[in-house]
């Protein structure tokens, strides 16, 4: 049983939560970037990884362009959707005013709608991955995970359940994509990448293998995902190891990664497992980071409903 094999897994000093790595800054706005990979936009022509709301303004219609306080969410759907066609595409004359990346001004990876649009990210993905980019090896990975590789494409083209016209409508799973997914993952997590690493560990609980499954998680936290160092506080919670879990939720609050962590740590003082300082030093960091987290495009993109919250985070 996979939850009574990962229950018995010893949890030591080792597996320890890690202080927080100095979060970077957005190439362009300069606000605190949103810890996990899902969070950012990575620009597959040139390397660059900025926060959704400044990939927003990249785009051949920006969310953040048609921000406007006075119309309503469904009237600014309507003004966003206006600019495509029936089938989802963009007319020739629109996707002439594309803006190009906003550091190279490429064009190859804004707005994938079309299967060549996809099959030109993938390219791009490719020969950044050839010079050692583990972030382009973790999107490759990702686009074989969810059926958006060139090759799920052209196993699917014609299909009209998949394809509409040659733009992309949905992606379709496959046991070739996820193995291919596994196999980039692996690479990505190898060059050091705390994301893929939990990727992987998501792979491991399918096939229920607890050990690697844990063992993938550990090595994620100490590279400072946030998603892995939540898991492992929940884990720590169910093993009644509350030391090893403050210190878990401790990361989780000096990153803004939840209210929860603060919640918990609350409840950890009360019950003598959190001292008055490390709560009021936890509490403070949170604050700080929700405030460096928070900017005025990314609380435009969450009053639009733009899958974003104010803090970056994709809902």
């Amino acid at each position: 049983d996979f939850d009574a094999v990962l229950f018995d897994l010893e949890l030591n000093e080792d597996n320890d939560a890690t202080p927080p790595p100095s979060p970077p800054d957005c190439d362009l706005c300069m606000y605190r970037m949103p810890p996990g990979a899902q969070r950012s936009k990575y620009f597959a022509c040139c390397g660059k990884i900025v926060c959704k709301a400044c990939w927003s303004r990249s785009g051949p219609c920006s969310f953040l362009d048609m921000f406007d306080p006075n119309k309503s969410e469904m009237e600014s759907f309507n003004s966003f959707l206006s600019t495509f066609g029936q089938n989802g595409t963009l007319s020739a004359e629109r996707r002439n005013e594309l803006r190009g990346c906003p550091f190279c001004r490429s064009t190859d990876d804004i707005l994938a709608l079309t299967v060549e649009d996809h099959k030109i990210r993938e390219r791009c993905l490719v020969s950044r991955a050839d010079k050692g980019d583990s972030r382009a090896l973790l999107e490759l990975a990702l686009l074989h995970k969810s059926g958006r590789s060139s090759a799920a494409f052209d196993k699917l083209r014609g299909d009209e359940e998949y394809i509409c016209d040659g733009t992309y409508m949905k992606g379709k799973e496959s046991p070739e994509g996820d193995a291919k997914a596994f196999e980039y993952f692996q690479k990505s997590a190898a060059l050091g990448n705390g994301d893929a690493y939990y990727e992987l560990s998501e792979f491991y609980r399918q096939e229920y293998n607890a050990a690697d499954f844990f063992d993938c998680l550990v090595k994620a936290a100490a590279l400072g995902s946030v998603e892995a160092h939540d898991e492992l506080a929940s884990l720590a919670m169910e093993k009644k190891e509350i030391n090893l879990a403050m210190n878990h939720y401790k990361f989780l609050a000096f990153a803004g990664y939840s209210k929860e962590s603060t919640e918990k740590l609350t409840a950890g003082y009360k019950d003598g497992y959190v001292s008055k300082e490390e709560l009021a030093s936890s509490l403070r960091a949170y604050q700080a980071a929700r405030e460096e987290l928070s900017s005025k495009d990314r609380s435009q993109m969450e009053w639009i409903s733009a899958g974003v919250t104010s803090d970056g985070k994709v809902k």
